[in-house]
């Protein structure tokens, strides 16, 4: 009986100290920083394949409208890009794994957030 005691409180005690386990986001770069992230090649594939961010962004519905002819228009005129401090652009970081307070239902992958805050940091261009 201690034994079958003491395997429980052992387990107990490791769920309790993985449950307080706290998960930085870490975005390590997608590609090479010299290499062009282009939004309509890069960038609208990440909202638009599959059940992505145009689950619920699309004309009508959630703004912005990340659909492919106005997610530009859409994020640049909401001000939802800052060049000064890529890392705040609201594009980025309301969809950052990290920010478990705002946008519960989809989140980037650390690989997508990458591959934004490089297109961010290049100048967010409409190319």
């Amino acid at each position: 009986m201690n034994k079958l005691l003491f395997y429980g409180l052992t387990l107990a005690a490791l769920m309790f100290v993985a449950a307080s386990c706290q998960y930085k986001f870490i975005v390590e770069p997608a590609t090479d920083p010299t290499e062009t992230i282009y939004f309509s090649k890069d960038i609208l594939p990440i909202w638009n394949d599959g059940n992505n961010c145009t689950a619920c962004h699309i004309a009508g519905t959630q703004r912005p409208n990340l659909t492919p002819d106005v997610a530009y228009s859409e994020i640049t005129s909401m001000g939802l890009i800052d060049l000064a401090n890529p890392e705040e652009s609201e594009i980025y970081d309301h969809p950052n794994p990290e920010n478990t307070g705002e946008h519960t239902w989809k989140k980037y992958t650390n690989a997508q957030a990458a591959t934004v805050l490089a297109w961010i940091k290049q100048g967010a261009l409409n190319n």
